[in-house]
């Protein structure tokens, strides 16, 4: 019989430990953002894009409003004249 792991690890916990999250279609999504819970936190995350650490929001309702804000940046498409 195998052990497995809850979906809520820190089911248990006293305090509620905010858990990651990503965002993007799959792993080899170019536009792929992670959002990782900060060691020493219970509701911070750190924003993670392209392998860069972007920003260090509060909780979990900022981080998903700074990651469409930033994913909806400048198009880098041209217009044909």
């Amino acid at each position: 019989m195998k052990l497995k792991q809850p979906p809520n690890p820190y089911i248990l916990d006293s305090k509620i430990k905010e858990t990651g999250f990503l965002v993007g279609k799959d792993w080899e999504d170019p536009n792929l953002y992670a959002a990782v819970p900060l060691g020493g936190s219970t509701t911070q995350l750190v924003i993670i894009h392209k392998g860069k650490q972007l920003k260090t929001c509060r909780n979990r309702k900022s981080a998903i409003n700074f990651i469409t804000k930033h994913s909806k940046g400048k198009s880098l498409a041209k217009l044909p004249i």
